[in-house]
């Protein structure tokens, strides 16, 4: 599979997405435990960045986005961006129920199992990125 730059512009904004929304995670799970200031704003924080880069990302797809093909080729990423976001999520929950809370098998096991999901989520990211791009590549050859 041959991976051009726009590929890997897309793929870095849903692992900026999925980042973000790791340490919402991170912060949430520890807000709900204990009501901390410092928790609190980094929960805020990363969640203003985690819809800063969603919004960016559906303006960087719907840009590209020229034809009928490229049209369900972004929506397509973008559902497969948010799903990637919210495995993130749930990963940053399990490692901070893991680190602040104990490491009994079940913790564990959790973690082991979200971090593999997330590991097998990143193909269909990528693979859709790429379908974003071969079809706006297609687009702009066909429409001049």
């Amino acid at each position: 599979m041959k991976i051009n730059s726009t590929t890997w512009k897309l793929f870095a904004d849903a692992c900026c997405a999925a980042l973000g929304a790791f340490v919402v995670g991170l912060c949430l799970v520890r807000t709900i435990k204990h009501f901390d200031r410092l928790y609190i704003t980094g929960l805020v924080l990363s969640g203003a960045f985690l819809m800063f880069v969603l919004y960016t990302t559906r303006r960087a797809a719907r840009r590209l986005a020229a034809s009928e093909t490229a049209r369900k080729s972004a929506s397509t990423f973008l559902w497969s961006c948010i799903c990637f976001s919210m495995i993130a999520l749930s990963l940053g929950m399990q490692v901070s129920g893991f680190v602040w809370y104990g490491s009994d098998f079940i913790r564990r096991f959790s973690v082991v199992f979200w971090s593999g999901i997330m590991g097998i989520a990143i193909y269909p990211v990528l693979r859709d990125a790429k379908r974003l791009a071969d079809a706006a590549g297609l687009s702009q050859i066909t429409s001049r």
